[in-house]
């Protein structure tokens, strides 16, 4: 049985493509109701991994849950198709998968924790509670976000530098 891996995608663009994304993604959700199957749009290649579940269209975001790991290639062709770009959160926490993912004008990023951040917090089984950075937290959630906040920060300062040159 596979682990899920939670998946949120805020599209970036032409907000007229908004309402066909709502149809396309809408309509997914009820055929996959109805089969008891991930869905993929028409459009992508049935042998492309990365089927989507439990999809779900609210306030003009995409949330759905893949087996295992996040479907960028099925996020890129959707983007390619609808001529727009998209910001791609996604969590898998059983096998240390936390990230975020961009495709702009034909650019993919993808900014991602290691195992060696895992690494950086605690976890007090007396008080079922996470340290990091001498803090206390009910989950790690809220640490992961830190460290991916500063992976993204580090990456951009090191984009900037390389652009400099």
């Amino acid at each position: 049985m596979a682990n899920w891996c939670s998946n949120t995608v805020e599209f970036i663009g032409e907000h007229s493509q908004f309402e066909y994304l709502e149809v396309l993604f809408t309509a997914m959700a009820a055929k996959e109701k109805k089969e008891c199957k991930g869905q993929l749009p028409a459009f992508v290649n049935e042998k492309d991994t990365g089927y989507l579940f439990e999809t779900r269209w609210e306030g003009g975001i995409l949330y759905y849950e893949t087996k295992w790991s996040p479907n960028f290639g099925v996020m890129k062709h959707i983007a390619e198709h609808f001529r727009i770009g998209f910001i791609h959160r996604y969590a898998e926490p059983g096998n240390m998968v936390y990230g975020e993912a961009s495709y702009k004008d034909g650019v993919f990023t993808d900014v991602f924790l290691q195992p060696v951040d895992y690494d950086l917090c605690g976890f007090d089984e007396d008080t079922d509670t996470y340290t990091f950075e001498g803090n206390t937290y009910e989950s790690n959630d809220e640490i992961l976000e830190i460290l991916l906040e500063r992976k993204k920060e580090a990456q951009a300062l090191q984009d900037l530098n390389n652009n400099e040159y």
